[in-house]
């Protein structure tokens, strides 16, 4: 939740030691690319995030007090707290998770991806604010970028790939509509579901 009544603290205390956060959106979603890496191993996750973060390596920290210290921090610092029902939620890689009807059960599935929609969430930014992403790195905060994300104007190209993506047929959608639809979904599917 971005709270506009306080300054944006970002900062880690580790044993009296405060360490300055740098949580601008381009090194959030590079901490984000490094976590969902095959070739980076598990348990060097942490450190890894910590450091993108941070600039420092905290070699004193075990693989799970890292960890621990990173859960801390993408808590606090990351991660969109739900203040209604209807907040989206976010996994691990930063991308929205929505509820999906699937028969008798809901489960999530993702309408956009922070990695795939890069030029999507480019040109919109663009069009609705006026924001060149790459003339704002290292500038804009986390927060920040995900409160215009979220606020993103009907029209503008996110906006139309997500409809398109969480699109079900509806009663009295012509079979026409509903076929050009599924193409349009194929289209923009994301390229992990």
């Amino acid at each position: 939740m971005l709270d506009l009544s306080r300054k944006l603290v970002d900062e880690l205390v580790l044993d009296d030691v405060t360490y300055p956060l740098n949580l601008s959106f381009n090194k959030v979603l590079r901490m984000f690319d490094m976590w969902e890496d095959d070739e980076v191993p598990d348990y060097v996750k942490p450190h890894f995030a910590l450091r993108i973060l941070t600039g420092e390596k905290f070699e004193q920290l075990t693989a799970q007090e890292a960890m621990d210290v990173f859960e801390q921090v993408f808590d606090e610092h990351i991660q969109i707290k739900k203040a209604i029902e209807e907040v989206p939620e976010y996994d691990l890689a930063g991308n929205v998770m929505k509820p999906v009807k699937t028969g008798t059960s809901t489960k999530k599935k993702r309408v956009y991806s922070l990695k795939y929609d890069g030029e999507y969430i480019y040109a919109s930014f663009m069009q609705a604010y006026s924001i060149d992403l790459f003339e704002v790195q290292n500038k804009l905060h986390w927060k920040k970028f995900n409160a215009l994300l979220a606020g993103l104007p009907e029209g503008t190209k996110l906006i139309e790939v997500v409809k398109i993506r969480s699109y079900e047929p509806q009663k009295g959608d012509t079979q026409r509509y509903i076929d050009d639809m599924k193409e349009l979904q194929e289209e923009y599917r994301l390229p992990d579901d």
